[in-house]
């Protein structure tokens, strides 16, 4: 089935009430897990952004009972009662619906004949409060914070709680990765260790990572990839480059204010804080994470490692960039990966990267361009 028919049937059909659906005529079972988190590394800043008494962004990250006990989707593509590998698929940034993604995890599975786990980074998709997302609520609250500020003309009601968050402590990119990435070693943990019911001991994960998905899974990597993830393969989409050369305003994702207090911290002060010796080097410098985590802010950092450990994985990573994509442009792979690793495509329509393939378009050029990159993604995670 083509990308655009499956889009109309699996669209909205998931929900969280809902722990079992079985789609006959997609070859297609949902099944929900139950996950705890352990709480994220506490953020040592104060609040600085005048809006603070706003209580929907601004409880401490450790309260938000939705990030630390949640649910993740699980795309079966039969009803085998057991698998010996599984693709964890990882999304982008501020989103908070899975949509966009079933079709992907559809067409993995289904050719691969493997589960595809759509597991949310921290504070994303199911694991936020509800409020974050009530398009009335956050509307209601733009003209009073956000809209104060003349520059920031991509401010919206889709990005208002993800920038005031990271204006107000941007320390929160880096706990909140440090959280997403200690739970994927935690999920990929069980996996090989047989706890979870669907996959024998000793089970391997491959990975499909978009946006800051590819962000995150290139720190995993970085992280473990000679370790737990030893025989484990990246495929990313719309990713690949480093922090520096990102480009997150747009009205999907966090406003002009929200981005530049995010680049002064990370790409100014990270570094001075570390040097100081105080708690973010604790966090930081003393573990092989946080190594990786600066090593993919800017690729001028770790330079040498990073490039060692990225070439010791090199028949185990694969990138597709778009050419006209503004968030994470596709020429920033270059510093990151060999040209082995990575090619660059243009679809014939008006696409974005936070939607790359518009259902609105020429559904046989949106067809055939869907299919362009997941061939390539199916092929390399076989």
């Amino acid at each position: 089935m083509n990308y655009t028919a499956s889009h109309k049937i699996l669209g909205n059909i998931l929900k969280p009430e809902i722990s079992d659906l079985a789609l006959p005529d997609l070859n297609l079972i949902i099944r929900q897990f139950g996950f705890t988190s352990r709480p994220p590394v506490q953020e040592s800043e104060t609040a600085e952004d005048p809006t603070a008494e706003l209580s929907p962004m601004r409880l401490d990250d450790e309260h938000i009972q939705e990030n630390l006990a949640f649910n993740y989707p699980v795309i079966f593509p039969d009803d085998k009662p057991m698998y010996d590998r599984a693709i964890i698929l990882l999304h982008g940034l501020n989103e908070r619906s899975w949509n966009k993604y079933l079709p992907w995890a559809h067409r993995l599975a289904d050719e691969l004949k493997r589960p595809v786990i759509l597991f949310p980074i921290s504070f994303h998709m199911n694991r936020s409060p509800a409020n974050w997302s009530n398009p009335r609520l956050m509307s209601a609250m733009l003209p009073g914070t956000r809209m104060r500020n003349r520059r920031n003309q991509s401010a919206s009601f889709v990005n208002l709680a993800l920038s005031i968050r990271l204006s107000d402590k941007p320390l929160r990119f880096f706990t909140s990765g440090r959280q997403s990435l200690d739970d994927l070693q935690q999920l990929v943990t069980g996996i090989q260790a047989g706890t979870h019911p669907y996959f024998s001991k000793g089970a391997g994960v491959d990975f499909f990572a978009y946006s800051i998905g590819a962000f995150l899974s290139q720190i995993t990597m970085l992280t473990y990839g000679d370790s737990l993830l030893s025989d484990s393969r990246l495929f990313m989409f719309c990713g690949g480059a480093p922090f520096n050369l990102m480009n997150g305003v747009s009205k999907l994702i966090m406003d002009e204010e929200a981005f530049l207090r995010l680049r002064f911290f990370y790409l100014r002060q990270f570094e001075r804080e570390i040097r100081s010796k105080g708690p973010l080097a604790e966090l930081t410098g003393k573990q092989l994470s946080g190594q990786a985590f600066r090593a993919m802010l800017d690729g001028n950092l770790f330079s040498n490692w990073r490039k060692d450990r990225f070439q010791s994985m090199e028949d185990r990573i694969r990138a597709v960039g778009l050419k006209k994509d503004r968030v994470i442009p596709a020429s920033g792979m270059a510093g990151m990966l060999s040209p082995a690793q990575r090619e660059i495509f243009d679809f014939p329509f008006n696409y974005s990267h936070e939607n790359p393939f518009p259902i609105l378009g020429n559904p046989k050029e949106v067809d055939e361009s869907f299919d362009l990159v997941f061939n390539r993604a199916v092929s390399f995670l076989r």
